[in-house]
């Protein structure tokens, strides 16, 4: 049988949480008591740490046994969310079902592990390169959606995503990478990247950038995320949604808010406020509860997304013993077990195997002067895309530079534009029809 469990739980279950997350700090912590000790010592490192944090070893008693890779199926946590962006008659209503879906992602990223636990955040594995990880979500009446994942790059981390649906004709590529450090007692964490989003039965193209993360309350050892700055989704018919996530203030206030607003942009930069703007709608909640449209005529509200409202749909992915060695949860298994009976002994071992074991590649490769290339994806620069696109990226790039002049692409997607297929055939990594059960080793 498939394993239908919700992605974070390779080493550990949590309870259901029917109205979505607390609203207040995690209550239990992190670090086994036995454990105090190596804890404030590799606090102590960390703090005096100047360079980018993802680049320290992690101790193993500090690690969730969850691939950083597991964490992209998010976007794909509300499938019926996704599928509905097709049903709308105009450019307004598809932007409003864009940003719906797009903040029905956030929960299951960074809160819901919390939440459910109601234990601090641990930090996942860092993927090795070429990693890859697939699921699905299937629906008897939205069909299926399918999710991959692959590490497309070491130094520095970055991975690439693909989604589709093919019955509703949408799909989706991108990629997000990390850097972080501490400011403060808050590690800062910016995520460069962004997600390209398609339809078969509309030329309207979707580009969003991604939101900064703030890791609290690390010192107590119950670390939790806000969510922080602006975050922009582009369409390629002039319209803008902004999103300003607002971290909680240090003696009032609440977690996890936010506000923003729909609005008409014919402009070819981003200007705040500019000159032509039509503002169409307000937005506001809190992305791990209930949030709203304001109708800016009529005043009248609108529910935007209600985390509480339903769960998110079961995720399906292949047995350990049916995947490749490339996918996330073989990789990390024997790591996973280890975590998951406290034996943080095996798991530091079994994780330096696996570290030691990549480096041994990367040697192989440099002698004989090889050169990798990601198996699932392909580079695109912005130059080289579709005027859709690129129109997207240039405004967005004024707004907010994390987004970058690029994107990876999915070679094999529901609908390839003829720049990305062309890119995709010079680079000699064409997938195979079925890349959703079969992944291709491009390591090993």
């Amino acid at each position: 049988m498939s394993d239908t469990k919700s992605v974070g739980s390779a080493a550990s279950s949590s309870s259901n949480n029917k109205n979505g997350a607390s609203p207040n700090e995690p209550a239990g912590n992190i670090v086994p008591t036995s454990y105090s000790t190596d804890f404030m010592s590799f606090l102590k490192g960390v703090l005096s740490f100047t360079g980018d944090l993802s680049s320290l070893t992690c101790p193993s008693f500090l690690l969730n046994g969850i691939s950083l890779l597991e964490y992209g199926a998010h976007w794909s946590d509300y499938p019926h969310v996704l599928v509905e962006v097709t049903k709308a008659t105009d450019s307004v209503e598809r932007m409003k079902l864009v940003a719906r879906w797009f903040v029905s992602t956030l929960y299951g990223s960074y809160n819901k592990r919390v939440a459910e636990s109601n234990t601090g955040e641990k930090k996942p594995f860092n993927p090795i390169l070429g990693e890859q990880f697939l699921a699905s979500w299937d629906d008897s009446t939205y069909g299926e959606t399918k999710f991959i994942c692959e590490q497309v790059s070491h130094h520095p981390p970055v991975s690439a995503i693909y989604f589709e649906n093919a019955k509703a004709g949408i799909y989706g590529s991108g990629h997000f990478s990390q850097k972080s450090k501490f400011k403060g007692t808050t590690m800062k964490v910016v995520q460069d990247g962004r997600v390209t989003l398609r339809m078969k039965n509309s030329d309207e193209v979707y580009c969003l950038s991604l939101p900064s993360l703030n890791i609290c309350s690390i010192l107590s050892g119950k670390p939790f995320l806000e969510m922080s700055n602006t975050t922009f989704i582009r369409s390629s018919k002039g319209y803008t949604a902004e999103f300003h996530w607002h971290t909680k203030p240090w003696l009032y206030g609440e977690y996890h808010k936010f506000d923003g607003k729909i609005l008409k942009d014919t402009a070819t930069n981003f200007v705040q406020d500019g000159p032509g703007q039509e503002y169409l709608f307000a937005m506001k909640g809190k992305w791990v509860g209930d949030s709203y449209f304001v109708n800016q005529k009529t005043g009248e509200e609108q529910i935007l997304f209600d985390v509480g409202a339903q769960p998110a749909a079961d995720i399906i992915i292949k047995p350990i013993e049916q995947q490749s060695v490339l996918e996330s949860r073989r990789v990390w298994h024997n790591v996973s077990e280890a975590l998951a009976s406290g034996n943080y002994d095996v798991a530091s071992k079994e994780k330096t195997d696996i570290e030691e074991n990549q480096r041994k590649l990367r040697r192989e490769r440099a002698e004989a002067n090889t050169e990798w290339k990601p198996t699932l994806f392909t580079w695109v620069d912005d130059a080289d895309a579709e005027e859709a696109v690129k129109s997207c990226y240039i405004y967005l790039n004024s707004a907010v530079s994390s987004v970058g002049t690029g994107s990876w692409v999915f070679n094999n997607p529901l609908q390839p534009s003829a720049k990305s297929k062309s890119a995709s055939e010079a680079s000699g990594t064409q997938t195979p029809s079925d890349a959703f059960s079969t992944a291709q080793s491009s390591v090993l």
